[in-house]
């Protein structure tokens, strides 16, 4: 059968959304809030559990214990490994079992048991898992740049779990023009930045441009001087990962030769972790190479800044009231009530462009999984020093040459 939208938001394994999503590496957790207990995890739909044993080593395996089942999160964590608080079976972090102080010796069956464990990998902060058709051989981890220490800072949050489908949040960066309307009164619309370029009455010419990891929104206006534009692209990369411009924020490298800015020496990445078809996570890294220390220090500041300003009657009892104001809040209330695509009544126009592109995209990814193909975005270009870059720019550049 064809892929439609609707198949885009499944998550679980044997469904064609959740087996195109498995053949990628995907955040899982950070290292900061790893601690020397078990963390219970749900990840594109199967309920796992993710711990550091005694030596360091991380391991990822099966919620429930292969046993009577049950709940490895509140397992003790040792030396080697994982103990089940109910009879004891110990598991390493290849999901191993190594002993079962329950049966009588000489009638241990560990050979017997196996236990679903994931590989792991731990980079910049973030720990991702590969949960594939072929465990044993995953692809190449992607070294985007912002996880390797290349002479910059980096900023982890805290991992930020929402309610809804993660490809409510995904296309909502292919559509530009929700910016100018629903952030007008918050941070898009309140920064310098925003004011010049962000405007519903002025708003920037966009374009979505597919590119070798999956796409960009290239979002433009005229510049000042003749013969350049102002720039800001947002760029996503398959099957989940978000290259952000965000503007408020930048800081621009001055070419002496052009006078231009060009580029922007501050990362903004995003990771969006699907728990299951209603659920996510969302792993966001900053990576900045300028010259202010306190750069995250004053980034912090700006974002906590935000309150909502919209004032609520005393008769308003909306849950998600007030959320005017604050961008993260404005863009909860709108993706959060949002069916799952492909199972919601839509009438698209020419402004939903980048979506349209985006879905046609994903939907052909998925087409090739099922068929035992690469999918797009499995494998992405390095620069010369090894690193993963998507290539979203934020500033003045020349026009190109038509």
């Amino acid at each position: 059968m064809p892929i439609t939208d609707a198949d885009i938001a499944h998550t679980a394994a044997g469904t064609p959304g959740g087996d195109w999503l498995r053949r990628y590496w995907f955040a899982v957790g950070t290292t900061k809030e790893l601690y020397d207990i078990p963390q219970a995890l749900r990840v594109l739909s199967e309920d796992l559990v993710l711990f550091r044993d005694g030596s360091g080593t991380l391991g990822l395996i099966g919620r429930y214990c292969p046993h009577r089942g049950a709940s490895l999160e509140y397992g003790d964590v040792e030396e080697t490994g994982i103990r089940c608080p109910y009879h004891g079976w110990l598991y390493d972090a290849s999901g191993t079992c190594l002993e079962q102080p329950s049966e009588p010796k000489g009638m241990e069956f560990c050979d017997r048991v196996e236990h679903v464990s994931y590989p792991v990998h731990e980079q910049g902060g973030l720990i991702f898992a590969y949960m594939g058709p072929d465990p044993e051989n995953p692809p190449p981890f992607l070294n985007y740049a912002a996880l390797v220490d290349h002479g910059g800072q980096r900023l982890v949050e805290d991992t930020r779990h929402f309610d809804y489908s993660w490809f409510n949040f995904y296309e909502n960066s292919a559509d530009p023009a929700h910016v100018w309307i629903l952030h007008a009164a918050s941070g898009y619309g309140q920064q310098t930045w925003g004011d010049r370029f962000f405007s519903m009455d002025d708003p920037p010419a966009f374009e979505p441009v597919e590119t070798s990891y999956g796409m960009k929104i290239v979002m433009t206006k005229p510049g000042s001087e003749p013969g350049t534009e102002v720039v800001d692209e947002m760029s996503l990369g398959l099957p989940s990962v978000l290259q952000v411009g965000d503007t408020p924020y930048v800081h621009a490298k001055v070419d002496p030769q052009l006078g231009v800015n060009a580029g922007s020496d501050y990362e903004h990445l995003l990771f969006l972790t699907p728990n299951d078809d209603d659920h996510f996570m969302l792993f966001t890294v900053d990576y900045y190479t300028g010259p202010e220390p306190d750069m995250f220090e004053r980034l912090g500041k700006m974002r906590k800044r935000e309150i909502p300003t919209q004032e609520v009657k005393p008769y308003d009892k909306r849950p998600l009231m007030p959320f005017r104001g604050n961008v993260r809040q404005e863009d909860i209330v709108t993706q959060g009530t949002q069916a799952l695509v492909g199972h919601r009544s839509e009438n698209l126009g020419n402004s939903d462009r980048g979506v349209i592109v985006l879905r046609k995209m994903v939907r052909e990814a998925i087409e090739a999984a099922a068929a035992g193909k690469e999918p797009k975005g499995l494998h992405q270009e390095e620069n010369a020093e090894g690193l993963v870059t998507l290539d979203s720019f934020v500033g003045v550049r020349s026009v190109p040459a038509p």
